[in-house]
């Protein structure tokens, strides 16, 4: 009996032996899958940069952004996880302009527009009685608000990043029989200069426009008397999923109160940026520089 209890244990022991480095080498293998450290945010912003060229021309940012996120999960990343590289995908856009040229290629590449191509409503009310003189338009896409107010008289500056929406608008000026000074430059390379403008115009663009250094930029660009349009999408600075563009009304008030305030609204309507054409929160300001 005691030689069988011995003959037991050896065996034992030796079962041991060999079943500890194999439930050892599979706790390292798994280890990377349980573990695995998450990718930067600058390595998932890179990596939607990489994939934006290749993406088919579509009408909003939306689609892109649904569009990348259905291929993460398709590439094995779960909901929660693409949900997660889409927010900071978004939060990315808005705090760095390096994806907007790719981005606004493609949008302004396709044959059906999610904007309304006619000039901008409350800017045609605005100019109708005022003289023409220089005018800018920020971040000009195609064209739209800039050849109607060259049309009116005014010269007109524009600047965008997209080669594809320059290209559009000076072929509409074309079209039109009027002139653009046409740019492509970036909002922080542009040079805005010193009391040139009696016009800013300022549609559905992600720029700091509720940042005092900004507006200051802007104030000092425009002549005594200028005036500064401004539409966008209203939304409060902490609302969740904000569209990059979406300006909040109420720091827009604080930010332009050294102005002579001439038209304000907070209004729920369809804006010029359609989407699924449905009516939302939008933002509207026309502004004049004190003498």
């Amino acid at each position: 009996m005691y030689k069988w209890k011995s003959l037991l244990f050896v065996s034992a022991v030796l079962c041991g032996l060999l079943i500890a480095p194999l439930h050892h080498a599979g706790a390292q293998e798994s280890k990377p899958l349980s573990g695995q450290a998450q990718p930067s945010d600058e390595a998932i912003w890179r990596q939607f940069l990489e994939w934006l060229p290749s993406a088919p021309p579509v009408d909003s940012p939306g689609i892109l952004y649904n569009q990348y996120r259905s291929r993460l999960i398709s590439n094995g990343a779960s909901t929660t996880e693409a949900d997660r590289e889409i927010a900071i995908i978004r939060r990315t856009m808005r705090e760095r302009s390096d994806g907007w040229r790719i981005m606004f290629n493609n949008i302004y590449s396709s044959s059906t527009p999610g904007f309304v191509t006619q000039p901008n409503a409350l800017l045609v009310a605005t100019v109708e009685s005022r003289k023409p003189g220089r005018a800018l338009d920020v971040g000009m896409g195609q064209g739209r608000n800039a050849v109607f107010l060259a049309l009116k008289g005014w010269d007109v500056t524009g600047f965008d990043v997209s080669d594809e929406g320059l290209a559009i608008a000076r072929k509409n000026a074309e079209r039109a029989g009027v002139k653009l000074n046409a740019v492509r430059e970036t909002d922080e390379a542009f040079d805005y200069g010193s009391g040139q403008w009696d016009l800013i115009v300022f549609m559905y663009e992600p720029f700091p426009v509720t940042s005092a250094a900004y507006v200051e930029r802007l104030r000092k660009s425009m002549k005594p008397g200028g005036i500064i349009v401004i539409e966008s999408y209203g939304d409060d600075a902490t609302a969740p999923n904000r569209p990059v563009p979406a300006i909040d009304p109420g720091q827009l008030l604080a930010a332009f109160k050294d102005f002579r305030l001439l038209h304000f609204e907070d209004t729920v309507t369809v804006p010029d940026w359609l989407g699924a054409g449905a009516k939302r929160r939008v933002v509207r300001m026309v502004a004049e520089k004190r003498p």
